[in-house]
């Protein structure tokens, strides 16, 4: 994917994670009319149906704000991708040594032992690599 291609699907990806934005903020728009939260209950102390509020619509839209977010995330994350692809270069025939690599990685510590218990496996290798077995 060339820079023209990748900032055009980046626009159009900031576009509609606006437009699912705005969806969101109308749901929130329902619940703020109903005098309702996110996660307010809607039955009384009884375990009837709220009458101040309705349930119906409140409830089709806390389910509508939670399928936005995720929406709104995935996006977030393809427009991250896109802009990968906008603003880090291509790599220019890097020398593909495999070899360096793991020399790099076999070079660095990873973990720091303090002790091993006795007749563990540990204490086994480390008693066959003392034999020269």
């Amino acid at each position: 994917m060339n820079t023209t291609s990748a900032r055009t699907a980046a626009q159009a990806l900031v576009s509609q994670r606006d437009s699912l934005r705005d969806e969101l903020e109308v749901q929130y728009e329902i619940l703020k009319a109903n005098n309702c939260t996110g996660s307010e209950p809607l039955v009384d102390a009884q375990g009837f149906p709220r009458a101040d509020v309705d349930v119906y619509s409140v409830r089709r839209a806390r389910v509508r704000i939670i399928e936005l977010r995720n929406d709104i995330t995935r996006v977030t994350d393809d427009i991250a991708k896109a802009l990968e692809g906008v603003f880090v270069p291509p790599p220019q025939d890097a020398p593909a040594s495999s070899e360096s690599d793991e020399t790099q990685a076999e070079s660095k510590p990873f973990a720091r032992v303090d002790g091993v218990a006795p007749n563990s496996p540990a204490s086994t290798a480390v008693r066959d690599l003392h034999l020269g077995t």
